[in-house]
């Protein structure tokens, strides 16, 4: 099966874009992800960069959509940018991953980067920041819709570049993405901006992935101050097929 793919990425006001993707399309299986640097010193951008670049080294890998195997990716991925590392810049970054194939679909993600599976009109998988804003919500502090733009929102628990592990949460659902379905993965710099009852609006006029994107963009163009974050994102559809049309004789 075909599915309809659109990636995107902006500077936004930052001197640099730390934030890195990837959107790759072969042989029945759709590979997305993205990943947003931390750390001074351009080192942001190095972290996201060499994590996308190991999940691309490990291709393979990623298309057995394995648990156990995932976590070694990630493992992969975490040395990856450890070896970036010097005494002066200890970068790190977060990842969104979405791994879909025939058959089924592989999220895997370590930070504050989203993913997001619609199905049948609603989301129905979100998932959940390795943030201390996000365990505020967990513990009842403050309420799911507080949580962008709350004061701790920066604060990642979790995160690739770390000499003790990187621990990542893993999500497998056992079937195939479904006409009408579709996947999202973005930066904190693009959901902050978008609520997810926005991304469902958009995505219920859009005409394609792109056209989903470009919808939600506009959102945050709007509201964002001249010193955003950078944000970025990946969509995946499946399309509706095209319905015979009926003749009346």
């Amino acid at each position: 099966m075909q599915f309809n793919v659109a990636s995107y990425t902006n500077i936004g006001g930052r001197e640099v874009n730390e934030d890195s993707i990837l959107c790759r399309q072969e042989e029945g299986f759709v590979i997305a992800a993205v990943a947003d640097g931390l750390g001074g010193h351009g080192g942001g951008k190095i972290a996201s960069t060499r994590a996308i670049q190991s999940l691309e080294e490990q291709e393979s890998l990623l298309k057995t959509q394995d648990e156990q195997t995932l976590r070694e990716v990630c493992a992969q991925v975490n040395r990856a940018v450890l070896n970036e590392q010097t005494t002066q810049v200890r970068m790190k970054t977060t990842l969104a991953l979405a791994v879909i194939g025939e058959g089924r679909i592989a999220f895997m993600h370590v930070g504050d980067s989203r993913a997001y599976l619609v199905r049948a009109g609603r989301i129905s998988y979100q998932s959940q920041d390795h943030s201390v804003s996000q365990l505020a919500v967990l513990t009842g502090a403050i309420k799911p819709e507080q949580i962008r733009f709350h004061e701790d929102r920066n604060k990642v628990l979790r995160s690739l570049g770390n000499e003790a592990g990187a621990v990542p949460d893993i999500l497998l659902v056992d079937e195939p993405l479904r006409e009408g379905d579709a996947v999202l993965l973005c930066t904190d710099g693009f959901w902050e901006y978008v609520t997810e009852r926005e991304m469902l609006r958009a995505l219920r006029h859009a005409k394609n992935a792109g056209d989903w994107i470009a919808r939600m963009t506009r959102l945050i163009k709007r509201r964002a101050g001249k010193k955003n974050d950078n944000n970025s994102a990946v969509a995946v559809l499946c399309p509706v097929a095209a319905r015979p049309s009926r003749w009346r004789k």
